[in-house]
């Protein structure tokens, strides 16, 4: 099924119900299906035809919305891009997809939109096999240069199938979307809402103080969360102590800490929790159902329906269950590789016997006796120290299971033998979180130094920026004054602050 039929739908059975609230106000379903008809025809207009590129650096507002749906309905594949990327990020990913169109720069995104106001509704709809592509998410580049993941219609509507099968969104529900919608997890959100005919409240990194507010005055029940998120609600929820209608968190990528998860769900009462995994290349992986969270609050859960999880050695060896080593997926959600990148260069797809595509994800886990999924690290995170293999975020989970740890990251050592700096944002004294850590995690998992900050470096995506918490350490943070106290304390304030 094409994913623009997610939107059709909803349109025929709950045209009049709101589609999204945005900064502008209020959609309804046949509102937004009368804005994706004008935005058909002005992509027509622009001589846009089946299977060309549209790149689009808009923020989180209606206009995403209609161009990604139009995008689709006329068979072309859309490409969205962060507003906050560099013009040299851009342009990459601009020449690397052969784009057609692309609305980048701030004169382009006000053209677009007057273009579009004025332009006369079209409701052309082509033929769209399924196993056309739809998307084309560019990976952050962590690693190099970004790739573009190839997103089919299949793949999509299955994914978004298996989410709400465990997720369960209501045609009732009200879902906050913080999250760009140019990252994955916030373009789900608008899918979501589609399959459920339920509302999607857009908001920007600008409004994060008005939140509160925001879920308030929409009656938001659902909220996707990234770490800054939860401790920004936690923050504004301790002060206000206001009811809401909330009734479900998620998360994916970085998971905020237990203690943050603890209080935000005693801060909203009748809340619960959906812990998930998943990339970009296989979007949702698995998530655990919110009932299972208190037992099991390091699981990330089941493998949703259709996918099949596996850990293997580097060798290719199936492990048993809580033997670590890489989390290997095959199924309905697997994407179809990399944007113009031969099959057999691509390290992460591989071709199984039956055709099919099976994602080696490069992360570490581990399944229990029930198949719950456990998650230890990405294969970027994992160190080898005193003779033990071990994941940074083992040592960040840790850290941030202590009330009054609000985040935490663990920085590789560099060289491979020098010191593990643990960075934290706490008002706690050190000597207290040293005393805790000592309790929690063996000595080959232990820092050498703790360094508190005022604030963690986030990414683009909200998710910490390892790189730019390196950055925040002054010199003196790596020189010879703490290498004979484990755990030495140094604060810094300077730098790049989020939350």
């Amino acid at each position: 099924m094409p994913v623009s039929d997610l939107l059709t739908r909803s349109c025929l059975e709950r045209g009049h119900h709101p589609a999204v609230i945005d900064a502008e106000g209020t959609l309804s379903y046949l509102d937004l299906g009368a804005a994706v008809d004008r935005t058909v025809g002005w992509l027509r207009s622009q001589g846009i035809t089946a299977g060309e590129r549209v790149v689009y650096a808009g923020g989180n507002d209606r206009v995403f919305l209609a161009l990604f749906y139009a995008t689709l309905r006329i068979g072309a594949v859309f490409v969205p891009v962060h507003p906050e990327l560099t013009e040299g990020q851009v342009g990459h990913i601009v020449e690397d997809c052969d784009a057609t169109l692309a609305i980048c720069s701030p004169a382009d995104l006000a053209r677009c939109r007057q273009e579009i106001q004025w332009t006369s509704a079209d409701g052309f709809t082509a033929e769209v096999p399924d196993d056309s592509i739809a998307v084309l998410i560019y990976t952050s580049g962590t690693t190099g240069r970004p790739k573009g993941v190839v997103c089919p219609h299949r793949q999509m509507a299955a994914a978004v199938e298996a989410i709400n099968s465990c997720l369960r969104y209501r045609a009732d529900d009200v879902v906050l979307c913080r999250v760009p919608l140019s990252f994955d997890y916030g373009l789900y959100q608008a899918l979501l809402c589609a399959l459920t005919g339920s509302t999607l409240v857009l908001a920007e990194r600008g409004q994060d103080m008005g939140l509160l507010k925001l879920i308030e005055r929409h009656g938001v029940t659902v909220v996707p969360l990234l770490p800054a998120l939860a401790q920004i609600l936690t923050l504004l929820q301790r002060k206000r102590q206001r009811p809401t209608a909330v009734r479900l968190f998620t998360n994916t990528g970085a998971r905020p800490g237990r203690a943050i998860m603890s209080e935000l769900l005693e801060l909203f009462p009748g809340s619960a929790f959906a812990s998930m995994y998943g990339m970009t290349e296989c979007k949702r992986i698995s998530i655990l159902d919110p009932d299972a969270y208190a037992d099991h609050p390091d699981s990330v859960g089941m493998p949703i329906a259709g996918d099949l999880i596996r850990i293997v050695d580097g060798g290719n060896r199936e492990l048993g269950p809580h033997e670590v080593g890489e989390i290997v997926v095959s199924g309905e959600t697997v994407m179809a590789g990399y944007w113009g990148i031969p099959l057999e260069a691509q390290k992460r797809f591989v071709r199984r016997d039956d055709g099919s595509l099976e994602l080696h994800t490069g992360d570490q886990g581990y399944l229990d006796e029930d198949g719950r999924l456990y998650f230890v690290g990405r294969d970027d995170d994992m160190i080898k120290r005193r003779g033990v293999r071990l994941g940074l975020t083992e040592i960040e989970d840790a850290a941030e299971r202590i009330p009054g740890v609000s985040a935490a990251v663990a920085l590789r050592p560099e060289p491979e033998d020098g010191p593990l700096d643990l960075v934290v944002r706490s008002e706690l004294p050190v000597e207290e979180i040293r005393a805790q850590l000592v309790q929690r995690l063996d000595p080959a998992r232990r820092p050498d130094r703790i360094v508190p900050v005022d604030a963690i470096p986030l990414t683009s995506n909200g998710k910490p920026d390892r790189g730019a918490v390196k950055r925040l350490l002054d010199p003196p943070a790596h020189a010879d004054h703490a290498t004979t106290l484990p755990f030495a304390q140094t604060r810094t304030t300077h730098g790049p602050v989020a939350v």
